[in-house]
């Protein structure tokens, strides 16, 4: 029984019509007629496209629309209902009989690669187990008794330890006699700025060294870790960068000595 699309070539060609003309004529695209005739039903659009489809084309040819249409649908529902046909037919998808022992293969397989990781982890934890060496025997205390008392026990000397010497640092205290500017550093660290009244007193620590600014050196006396010092310059004289450290500072007081 010819098709659907068989039988309306089979019409236009006996009306001597081509399929441009039809798709000049009705605007539908030459490819989905050339579908039509060829019955490629998948790659003309949805039903209810096609079915204007077969409509506009067979009203073309002088046919009649509705018996051309019911053929259609007839030809597609028996389509439909082979399709359905044989997907009963088709043999339920099941494991075959061999895939059960494959399976159990498998599995008995696996099994017995744990255990044998298991086998080999206990072999090597009582071989390294063995080759460890026994802690040593604890010597008896007899032993240890009898030991001390055959050597005679020395008490060593105690010498008296000479006391250690403490790090040495600077301490200076300066007396105000003039106003005075200064500007200290200790350890490079400012610790006092400014201008100074008669009567004040300051006293600054230092580990390594002081620096001095001094706007009036012949205005303050001074004493370095006790001992008096040596004037830094003449009243109103301006010194700067004196440097007094744990090397030098006793130049400042021998100087004052020799005087």
């Amino acid at each position: 029984m010819a098709s659907i699309g068989q039988e309306l070539k089979r019409e236009r060609e006996l009306r001597g019509i081509s399929l441009k003309e039809i798709a000049d004529f009705t605007k539908i695209n030459i490819r989905f007629l050339r579908a039509l005739e060829e019955d490629r039903l998948d790659i003309l659009p949805e039903q209810f496209f096609t079915r204007g489809i077969i409509r506009t084309y067979a009203k073309y040819l002088g046919l009649e629309e509705q018996s051309v249409l019911n053929t259609y649908l007839e030809g597609l529902q028996a389509q439909e209902t082979q399709e359905t046909s044989n997907e009963n037919k088709k043999p339920e998808v099941s494991k075959s009989p061999e895939s059960h022992p494959k399976e159990k293969k498998i599995s008995l397989l696996f099994a017995l690669m744990v255990l044998a990781i298991l086998a080999l982890i206990i072999v090597m934890y009582f071989v390294f187990r063995k080759d460890e060496s026994p802690p040593p025997d604890t010597p008896k205390m007899e032993s240890i008794t009898q030991n001390t008392q055959e050597k005679p026990i020395t008490t060593p000397l105690i010498t008296q330890e000479e006391p250690e010497i403490e790090q040495e640092e600077l301490n200076i205290e300066i007396t105000v006699q003039q106003d005075t500017w200064l500007e200290i550093f200790a350890d490079q660290e400012m610790v006092d700025s400014g201008i100074k009244a008669p009567g004040e007193r300051l006293q600054f620590k230092a580990l390594q060294e002081f620096l001095i600014h001094i706007g009036n050196a012949g205005g303050i006396t001074y004493t370095i870790n006790g001992e008096e010092g040596i004037k830094f310059g003449e009243i109103g004289a301006v010194e700067r960068d004196i440097q007094i450290t744990l090397d030098n500072y006793r130049d400042f007081i021998e100087k004052k000595k020799e005087l």
